[in-house]
């Protein structure tokens, strides 16, 4: 495993012996000492190697040198003209296991925002500075369609944040894959999470218990009032709605099995099982007028089915459209806004806002979070508490009068054991 330390002309790239290029035909006068390794062979039976330049000193060189054939023989493999964009595009989303949707969203943010600002560089030039200052130029003008109101022209911090996280994964997978030594994604300065969760608690707006009420009873006369019904009393999500199906629904054990999603991705409509790992993947069990409405829904499907005749699509989905068809997923988002209007209420966004409307109307009532975790599928009753308790205000006031009217009541039914002797541990002191 060969390496050499030698000096580079910074314009024309050739190697020097003096401090200035010899190349009559170079205008540079900047010369940096380099280090190249061999790297092996490619396909092509050509030797490879792996270069490095823009050292200041010889010693500098050596020194980066001897490390790198360190790394070398611990399984880091250098490539001499890897870029960025090369690397990202061609070898790690073909790569990446994930699915298609969150393969589209990756792909779409790293040609439209990641590679037409570093893609030229090479994968082992890139620093934490490049980083940064890409997220600075998102976040100022980020944007390529149309301004936002709040921001101008910038990218919000949880777009910019969740670039972070998708680049951080990429490099991971380069040191993973032996073509870099150190992520340059741990030392760059994205907006902060507590940016991005601000932003997010700026952004979304439920609906009340009064206002929750106005649109189920405007929705009582739409040929999909089961589901909005069900989206009112579950919170199942768009997804999970539009891939539905009877063999899943046991209207005798009370019971929906949530097994598959059905999710748009550029125009196109993608269903896939849930993992049998996923907490999304989830029973929830109905009341008897939950029942009640699925089986009406289910009778006037049946007589909507007859009078289609051979242009009915059975693909026993629960929610289809007036001839058995798939009904496509924003058509779900748009007839949810006519909806709104109807009931004369404010504007807002299914997936984000009013399917956490069922979880903050329950946690404001007093339901377990437990429960309510179960219900929507969530890994933790932590991120259930954190992502949907705040919303809602007047809850820590709710709690504040609830502590007040139990510390100053002199009704001992109300009491509990005596608590001189407990610590906050719950053992006696």
């Amino acid at each position: 495993m060969a390496g050499r330390v030698f000096r580079r002309c910074t314009a024309c790239r050739r190697t020097v012996k003096h401090r200035r290029c010899e190349n009559p035909d170079c205008a540079g006068t900047r010369v940096v000492w380099a280090f190249a390794v061999d790297v092996g062979h490619g396909g092509d039976g050509k030797r490879r190697q792996g270069l490095r330049s823009g050292v200041e000193s010889k010693e500098d060189a050596e020194e980066a040198l001897a490390d790198l054939l360190a790394a070398r023989r611990a399984g880091y493999t250098p490539t001499r003209d890897l870029t960025v964009a090369e690397y990202l595009l061609d070898r790690w989303l073909p790569r990446t296991r994930t699915s298609e949707k969150t393969r589209h969203d990756r792909e779409t943010h790293m040609r439209a925002y990641v590679t037409p600002r570093i893609g030229k560089l090479q994968i082992q030039a890139l620093t934490d500075d490049h980083l940064t200052e890409m997220y600075d130029d998102l976040a100022a003008r980020g944007r390529t369609r149309r301004p936002d109101p709040e921001l101008g022209w910038g990218l919000s911090p949880t777009t910019i944040r969740r670039i972070h996280t998708q680049l951080h994964k990429a490099f991971a997978d380069a040191i993973r894959w032996g073509l870099l030594q150190h992520n340059p994604c741990d030392r760059a300065d994205p907006p902060s999470t507590n940016d991005v969760k601000a932003r997010a608690l700026a952004s979304r707006q439920v609906f009340g218990w009064s206002q929750l009420q106005r649109f189920v009873d405007t929705a009582r006369d739409d040929w999909l009032y089961a589901m909005w019904h069900l989206f009112a009393v579950t919170g199942m999500r768009r997804s999970e709605m539009a891939a539905l199906r009877w063999a899943h629904v046991d209207l005798e054990a009370r019971m929906i099995s949530v097994v598959r999603v059905a999710i748009e991705d550029g125009g196109q409509v993608i269903e896939r099982m849930l993992p049998k790992s996923s907490s999304s993947r989830r029973a929830i069990e109905l009341d008897d007028y939950d029942v009640e409405v699925l089986r009406q829904h289910r009778k006037r499907q049946l007589e909507e089915r007859l009078k289609a005749g051979e242009a009915w699509h059975d693909d026993d989905l629960v929610f289809p459209s007036t001839v058995g068809g798939r009904i496509y997923p924003p058509d779900i988002s748009r007839s949810f806004q006519r909806l709104t209007d109807r009931a004369g209420l404010p504007r807002i966004r299914l997936q984000t806002s009013a399917t956490p409307t069922r979880p903050c109307c329950s946690l404001k009532a007093g339901e377990n979070t437990k429960v309510v975790t179960e219900r929507l599928g969530h890994s933790t009753t932590a991120y259930t508490q954190d992502a949907y308790q705040h919303v809602l205000p007047g809850m820590q006031r709710d709690a504040a009068r609830r502590f007040r009217e139990r510390l100053l009541s002199t009704d001992p039914e109300r009491d509990g054991p005596d608590d001189e002797s407990t610590n906050a541990g719950g053992t006696g002191a």
